[in-house]
């Protein structure tokens, strides 16, 4: 039986007990009450019309014990099989984030160590080709720079997922919150995709006009919408466009990247900020992705008190929205994009 059922088993025993503990008492109680009243009518306490009404059912009680002693044990066991599933309903509501939690962190064990397995490979096999035979300085150059390539690439894989694993463990701890303009952060990240995107022949489009005061962690900010933009880049074909745009709603500062690549399908979306859970195969690219770009950035809008979200179609791109508290009131809400 696997552990999950064994654990709901066992969970529906001990709440089925404490059921069990108080349907006794309930019918102790009412037996306790059952005398009481025969006392009371003993005792010409009652109205005589009352007394005679009960005197005439505890003459029927009397007379058949054995039926009354059996119409409650048929009632306390009905009782019993009612609680029985009750018991089994809320086991299984009580257990069952527990085992979505742990079916999460088996999924993200699994998908760390292929992960990683995969420039431990590639850094083992440089290595052994270096070593076959004799080679000239500049093979032995390019060699330790691809094995120094791999090497950097395991270690920001690992920094990821310390930084994932912090973020599952304590939101708060990581973040330094502080007053600031989001649209500093959004300048700096989008400074940082341009190469990228020129690489391609594509359009970064900005729009930042209103400022965007916010309470959080300006390195934190700045790693989220350049995941969010590296992401557009990643998996808008070339000659593609992409535009940042700041405004408010309400009481929220947001953010929103638009994309023009292929969207992704709606069975992807529940699960697109789990680590590790790629879509490649449906939007094509992002080969060097790990799929911790999207959770981290998940995590660290839920850090800052507020949320992710992204609107998505096949063959109408993407929009993924930073959504935060402003740090101010404000009173009137502009148009979002």
């Amino acid at each position: 039986m696997p552990m999950f059922d064994r654990a709901r088993l066992r969970l529906t025993l001990w709440y089925l007990a404490i059921l069990a503990v108080i349907v006794f008492l309930l019918s102790f109680a009412l037996y306790d009450l059952l005398a009481t009243i025969i006392q009371q009518a003993e005792a010409d306490t009652l109205d005589p019309a009352l007394r005679r009404g009960v005197a005439r059912f505890f003459a029927r009680i009397a007379s058949n014990q054995r039926a009354l002693a059996l119409e409650i044990a048929a009632i306390d066991l009905g009782v019993l099989i009612l609680a029985t599933l009750g018991a089994y309903v809320l086991a299984d509501r009580t257990l069952r984030p527990i085992q979505e939690s742990m079916d999460r962190q088996q999924r993200f064990a699994a998908a760390a160590s292929h992960e990683l397995r995969t420039p431990l490979t590639v850094l083992q096999g440089t290595m052994e080709v270096a070593l076959l035979r004799e080679r000239t300085p500049a093979e032995y150059r390019q060699i330790l720079g691809d094995a120094v390539t791999e090497a950097g690439r395991m270690g920001a894989l690992i920094g990821d997922l310390l930084a994932v694993a912090r973020a599952e463990s304590d939101a708060m701890a990581l973040v330094a919150l502080e007053p600031l303009d989001l649209r500093e952060a959004a300048r700096a990240a989008i400074e940082g995709v341009r190469p990228l995107a020129a690489r391609k022949g594509q359009t970064l489009d900005v729009d930042l006009a209103s400022p965007l005061p916010v309470r959080g962690d300006a390195v934190k900010l700045r790693q989220t919408l350049a995941n969010l933009l590296d992401n557009a880049v990643t998996y808008t074909p070339e000659g593609g466009s992409i535009r940042l745009s700041g405004y408010r709603e309400r009481d929220q500062a947001a953010v929103a990247v638009r994309d023009t690549g292929p969207g992704i399908e709606p069975r992807h979306l529940p699960r697109l900020f789990e680590p590790f859970y790629r879509v490649d195969t449906a939007r094509g690219g992002g080969e060097d992705h790990a799929g911790l770009g999207l959770a981290l950035a998940a995590w660290i809008a839920r850090a800052h008190g507020g949320h992710l979200a992204v609107d998505s179609h096949v063959g109408a791109g993407s929009v993924f929205t930073l959504t935060l508290p402003l740090d101010q009131p404000v009173t009137r809400a502009s148009r979002g994009p």
